[in-house]
């Protein structure tokens, strides 16, 4: 996987441009919006005098006037005046007398004593405006000299910069936060949009109930699990293709091998008629009947597992009609009536004298009647009972087949050797029924229940 294509490559260039995303906006600020704006208001080549600049230049002018009269230094205030017209300056002679005040100030005394020097002094440390006092020249006894400049004189260019340049500097710099965070929201965005999809292409399926592939398009930590996610859908799909293919191999298998059993078992049939019918000894007799029933068992096991496997695969003849199902089992019930007579079983007939229709096929429908009815014959006959009730309520209708053996559970008796009801259980299916079983030890109740269209 290339480096620069890393979500943590990403991810760590976001942290390193969350560090530094501050101290780059007023830098930027400063040369985009600074700059311009000093232009604008002629700030950009004024020479910056500060308290520094003023405290030199006046005690350097003081020291100059070492020894001069008031007339000297008279004119060179007045000079020092028209250089700095933003300032005011005056000084006091060795008799404490102030001088020449540039320009004239009422509060200034003409007589200065030493409290009111202390007080001037006190006033103006610190204050507005900004105040240099120095003795002139060396000698300490020729008076001092003061200059004032205003305080705004003094500051940074940068300070005296019209007020709206801070909105707009604090704008841009939000700007640029603002943009930043929107890239960085846009990056997690973009990542759930891709997480989320993925998760939606796991929980939405195809007819085989496979996971639909996504489409990758980056070389990036989730596009490599989008790309081994596709690959398990691949793999999935080979997996059920050689499931399906082995799935129709057995089935051949079994339609193949019930085919071919049944020529065998019929000539197995057919030569224990024929022994029966020989005069022999009792017991040869008995393990002649038992031999028939095993054959015979095996042979509806066959036929069972034959119908099967033409079920799952959707080959079992299906022939929709209207039948009238009272009379359909009056002709199934008297089919069977023989063998529960046979097997001294008493048979309770609940059938409404009216017609109740289901739709159906009348092949499939004796097939399960048949299945259930052998079901009880062969697993509740020590009950000595069967039951078939019919009955309509509404739009629904339903037939109840009761014995009363010693009970079973429907799935580990499917699962077992039931055959039978597992095709019951498709053929219902297939045609729109449902049905249930309450099996107990006093017997078992198998209801099949048909809702009618409208």
């Amino acid at each position: 996987m290339n480096v620069t294509q890393s979500l943590i490559t990403k991810y760590i260039l976001i942290m390193i441009a969350a560090v530094l995303i501050i101290p780059v906006s007023f830098f930027a600020g400063s040369w985009l919006i600074t700059v311009p704006f000093m232009h604008i208001q002629g700030l950009l080549n004024e020479e910056y005098k500060g308290k520094s600049y003023y405290e030199q230049i006046w005690n350097q002018e003081a020291k100059k006037l070492e020894g001069a009269n008031e007339k000297t230094i008279n004119q060179k205030l007045k000079l020092l005046k028209e250089k700095y017209p933003e300032a005011s300056m005056f000084w006091v002679n060795e008799a404490g007398q102030t001088q020449l005040p540039l320009p004239y100030h009422e509060s200034l005394p003409k007589q200065w004593s030493s409290s009111y020097t202390a007080e001037f002094i006190k006033k103006r440390y610190g204050n507005d405006p900004y105040t240099v006092i120095t003795f002139i020249g060396t000698d300490k006894k020729q008076g001092f000299m003061v200059i004032e400049v205003p305080e705004k004189a003094v500051e940074p260019p940068i300070q005296r910069l019209d007020p709206a340049y801070y909105n707009i500097y604090l704008g841009f710099v939000f700007i640029i936060v603002l943009s930043f965070i929107v890239l960085s929201l846009f990056f997690f965005l973009r990542i759930r949009k891709r997480l989320r999809a993925l998760q939606a292409a796991m929980n939405n399926k195809d007819e085989q109930g496979i996971p639909l592939p996504v489409v990758s398009e980056s070389t990036d930590e989730i596009g490599q699990l989008e790309q081994s996610f596709n690959q398990m859908v691949k793999q999935l799909h080979e997996s059920r293709d050689r499931e399906q293919q082995e799935e129709q191999l057995r089935q051949d298998l079994i339609m193949s091998l019930s085919h071919d059993l049944r020529t065998p078992l019929t000539t197995v049939r057919t030569h224990i008629y024929q022994m029966k019918n020989e005069e022999m000894a009792l017991n040869v007799q008995q393990s002649l009947e038992v031999i028939d029933t095993k054959v015979e068992f095996v042979s509806d096991l066959i036929d069972n597992l034959f119908s099967y496997t033409l079920l799952l695969n959707r080959k079992y003849p299906y022939r929709e009609e209207e039948v009238d199902m009272a009379r359909f089992l009056r002709k199934s019930i008297a089919q069977w009536y023989p063998l529960f007579e046979e097997e001294n079983m008493e048979v309770d007939i609940q059938l409404p004298s009216q017609s109740i229709y289901w739709r159906g096929d009348v092949q499939w429908l004796e097939r399960i009647i048949d299945n259930l009815c052998q079901n009880v014959i062969r697993h509740a006959k020590e009950g000595n009972f069967i039951g078939f009730r019919l009955v309509q309520e509404h739009d629904l209708s339903s037939l109840t087949i009761s014995d009363k053996g010693s009970g079973f559970n429907k799935n580990s008796h499917t699962k077992q050797n039931g055959v039978g009801l597992a095709i019951v259980d498709a053929m219902i299916k297939e045609m729109g029924l449902t049905w249930s079983i309450h099996s107990t030890k006093h017997g078992t109740d198998i209801q099949i229940v048909y809702k009618a269209s409208d």
